[in-house]
């Protein structure tokens, strides 16, 4: 039965690893320093999951030694211990308790063999070379020579230390060069190691000076297109503006600034409208003021002249409403007859009689009394 892992599976186990045993994300905007940081706590959790399924290989070959056993479950506890320390960020810490118990532990497996290190274990200073890769991912790639140099001088001590066997001493003796491949393939992994960790790091580092170009240039870009919409938003905001101003000179008070609230100009434009909206409103009133003042003077007339008001549209309506009322109600008034004054002889003291042209003088002086437009 095959396995098939899409690839949407897959991204989905990496999360989960990422969830339970790597760094929390950053955010997006974060400095290169953090997202770094996490970049290489991610990679160094999966470097951990490898070096403890190595510990934890050989367990069922090597049940029937306990000698074996311990150290090797000693190193796995101790990179457990590192896988958690990664998780909080902390690989350099993780990385030299995972370097530690990679060397201590190599050297106690060939150290706890009775009767010393055998000739057929000399395969096993090669593994030395895991400190190597583990320190320049995890601490940083000019380690990898630091620890080169470590185990060469582990090797050189364990190869003339009285820990080997007669037999490994005896072939030593005879084959110096086992000691000139093993710093060989130590030199070897350094280098390779080295280069590939520098150059990751520059290439990352660069990516991520580009990305902040490119985000920095879209940032330029959008803010020249800001400037370019306010632009447009104070040239068009102007624009009714002056239509506005114009309109009003010309007398009408009913134009307004029609500008929209996303408008740079529109606390402007509210502030005219209100003060057209209070000129509109006063210049109604004038107007008013003016058809009463009119009205006022039209029944002046009327009533001077004996004539009928009109309705004007005007408040003074209900006074020429009531006047008129008034008069069609009042029954007209009896006039006395005029009776005849007989002729008689002048009195002593009587007033002599008024001449014709006396009289018609007094019949106008009543009458312009009686109407003061005479």
């Amino acid at each position: 039965m095959s396995i098939n892992l899409n690839p949407t599976r897959q991204g989905a186990l990496v999360n989960q690893w990422y969830k339970w045993f790597g760094p929390a994300p950053v955010a997006p905007d974060a400095s290169f320093k953090q997202r770094d940081a996490v970049r290489r706590a991610q990679t160094a959790s999966w470097i951990l999951l490898v070096v403890i399924i190595l510990v934890l290989l050989p367990i069922p070959e090597i049940l029937d030694k306990p000698f074996v056993l311990i150290p090797i479950f000693i190193v796995a506890v101790c990179d457990v211990v590192a896988l958690i320390l990664n998780k909080y960020k902390q690989t350099k810490a993780a990385g030299i308790i995972v370097i530690i118990t990679i060397n201590f532990g190599l050297l106690g497996t060939l150290l706890s063999v009775p009767g010393g290190m055998p000739v057929a274990d000399l395969p096993v200073l090669d593994l030395l070379i895991q400190s190597v890769i583990v320190a320049a991912c995890m601490l940083g790639a000019g380690w990898s020579f630091v620890l080169m140099f470590v185990n060469i001088g582990i090797i050189f001590g364990l190869l003339h230390s009285p820990a080997i066997s007669p037999e490994l001493r005896a072939a030593y003796a005879l084959n110096p060069n086992v000691f000139i491949q093993a710093v060989e393939v130590e030199a070897m992994v350094a280098v390779i190691v080295f280069i590939l960790v520098y150059f990751s790091d520059r290439a990352i580092a660069n990516l991520d000076r580009s990305e902040e170009i490119v985000a920095m240039e879209r940032q330029e870009l959008q803010r020249q297109q800001e400037e370019l919409n306010l632009k447009q938003q104070l040239d068009e905001g102007i624009r009714q503006l002056m239509d506005t101003h114009t309109q009003v000179a010309n007398g009408n008070y009913g134009a307004r600034a029609p500008l929209a609230q996303d408008n740079v100009l529109w606390r402007v434009a509210y502030s005219l409208n209100t003060l057209l909206a209070r000129l509109a409103s006063n210049a109604n009133l004038e107007q008013e003021r003016y058809q009463e003042r009119r009205a006022i003077h039209q029944l002046a007339e009327n009533l001077m002249r004996g004539t009928t008001p009109q309705r004007t549209g005007t408040a003074l309506d209900e006074v020429i409403v009531a006047l008129t009322t008034r008069a069609s109600n009042q029954p007209p008034r009896s006039v006395p007859p005029v009776q005849p004054t007989p002729i008689t002889s002048a009195a002593p003291n009587s007033e002599p009689l008024q001449n014709p042209s006396q009289r018609q003088y007094d019949d106008a002086s009543w009458q312009q009394r009686r109407d003061p437009r005479i």
